[in-house]
């Protein structure tokens, strides 16, 4: 990654004051301020700009990060924010961008996106784990809150799956931008899908476009329409002050939409009774942290000695294409906090060539784990540990065990692992589905839910009915994703 480019000492004395976010959006929005350049989308420095205030404590109570020295004023916190907070507030304390009234198109969609308040609460519920994760990284860079909507903007916060030249993962990156931003792509493991990497590439990104232009809304179209295009068409001026000076930027349309989509989602969560929404907190379990092993280690293995599901654990880590950690890394997986302990605990006493390749049999027959461990020339302790059960155990027949080896293991591919779907190309209708948010879970269009299904939108679903997710004649991971109305 190039090193930032350095400011002059006029912008740096400028970005570092930094007003309210409330503050802020009234001076945007007003007339009563002094503007200079372009640092109108950030900063409110009337006449008397107030004093920075104190950093807020991190969305977690984990200690707070280091921030470099010198940092672009972005929009700290208030210093009367609590430590107690709950996430929505403490996101909520971080918004920078405008408001809902930036534009018509912004609370156009604000309403599209909360036509249904429970589809639409119970979507930002199921992207919680990683929103959080991305939230916390967000305020470690001191960047405008937002930003971490971003991913449900483009993804639904789901780690989408791709081929060839197109989009992957919960920030959507295209190949080459991928690759630019010091991602690996193999077919082993894809570092667009991996939210970790990912997550640090983008930001990367987003923060390398403001300190190029100087504003988050240009640094958010540029996301979307590449830095290349929009630097040719500003050339050497100034970034429009006012909404409509920017809208008639000659980008494309969808470029338009996709900052007044990143607006509208935060206009919701800003006033979520305006729409009447109801956000959820984060559970225990939606709180992640980040596991580094020193080698390979098999994820079944990882599961097990975790204490968890280990389709769950794939889900929280899909940058492993192959179900399995490449012999180039990286080596780390994302775990909930408590999982992560165990997985720790466990690691620190089973011997580390005992971690790479592992595989699930079937016991035909009931079997003492001693015996089992004896005839895979494994330490009895180690293949009890590995299973979860006591040293002098008598498994049952039926029993699935894992035992040392790769075996003929079968995994099924990333675009399977969609939260809320019974599989890769069908979803069995449950009591209170609708095909809004059957569509939303399954990342495709109400429209092609309809058309693949021989439905019309006055159609009423039955519970145990099964819908197919993905045309007939294409791969699941083709279907479109859809997180607007177009």
């Amino acid at each position: 990654m190039p090193h930032r480019a350095v400011r002059s000492e006029t912008a740096r004395q400028r970005n570092r004051v930094a007003a309210p976010a409330r503050a802020w959006r009234r001076a945007a929005l007003g007339s009563g301020c002094s503007v200079v350049g372009v640092a109108c989308l950030l900063l409110a420095a009337c006449s008397a700009a107030p004093p920075k205030p104190s950093p807020a404590a991190p969305i977690q109570s984990t200690p707070a990060s280091r921030l470099p020295p010198n940092s672009p004023a972005r929009a700290p916190a208030p210093a009367s924010t609590p430590a107690a907070l709950g996430f929505w507030s403490r996101l909520r304390s971080r918004f920078a961008l405008p408001d809902c009234d930036y534009n018509p198109d912004v609370s156009r969609l604000a309403r599209w996106f909360s036509a249904d308040p429970t589809g639409f609460a119970e979507s930002l519920k199921q992207s919680l784990p990683f929103l959080a994760f991305v939230a916390r990284q967000i305020e470690a860079r001191d960047m405008p809150g937002e930003f971490a909507l971003l991913p449900y903007i483009e993804s639904n916060y789901v780690a989408l799956a791709s081929s060839g030249d197109r989009a992957a993962g919960i920030w959507q990156l295209l190949p080459d931008t991928a690759r630019e931003a010091g991602l690996r792509i193999r077919p082993d493991y894809d570092g667009r899908l991996d939210v970790v990497a990912s997550t640090a590439a983008a930001l990367d990104l987003l923060e390398r476009y403001y300190d190029r232009f100087g504003d988050w809304r240009v640094a958010d179209m540029a996301f979307n329409a590449g830095p290349y295009r929009i630097g040719r068409l500003l050339g050497d001026s100034d970034v429009p002050n006012g909404a409509a000076e920017l809208g008639r930027l000659r980008v494309a349309a969808h470029t338009h939409r996709h900052l007044a989509k990143l607006l509208a989602v935060a206009c919701i969560v800003t006033d979520p009774s305006r729409y009447n929404v109801q956000l959820a907190e984060p559970a225990p379990a939606d709180w992640l942290t980040t596991v580094s092993v020193t080698m390979p280690l098999d994820l079944q293995l990882a599961a097990r000695l975790s204490g968890m599901d280990a389709a769950r654990l794939r889900q929280l880590n899909p940058g492993y294409v192959r179900g399995r950690m490449p012999s180039t890394g990286p080596f780390r997986l994302l775990l909930p906090h408590a999982q992560g302990e165990m997985l720790t605990a466990a690691l620190a006493e089973l011997p580390p060539p005992l971690w790479r390749e592992w595989h699930e049999v079937t016991l035909q027959q009931p079997e003492a784990l001693a015996v089992l461990a004896q005839a895979h020339d494994i330490d009895a302790r180690a293949f009890a540990m590995a299973n979860a059960v006591p040293v002098d155990a008598i498994l049952m027949a039926g029993t699935r065990v894992l035992v040392p080896g790769r075996g003929d293991r079968v995994t099924a591919p990333a675009a399977a692992r969609t939260r809320g779907v019974d599989d890769a190309e069908t979803h069995i209708v449950r009591s209170g589905d609708t095909l809004w948010r059957i569509a939303r879970t399954a990342h495709v269009a109400v429209s092609d839910l309809l058309q693949w299904n021989n439905l019309t939108r006055e159609s009423r679903l039955r519970p145990g009915q099964r819908l197919r997710l993905q045309a007939p004649d294409q791969d699941s991971h083709t279907a479109r994703a859809i997180a607007s109305p177009d």
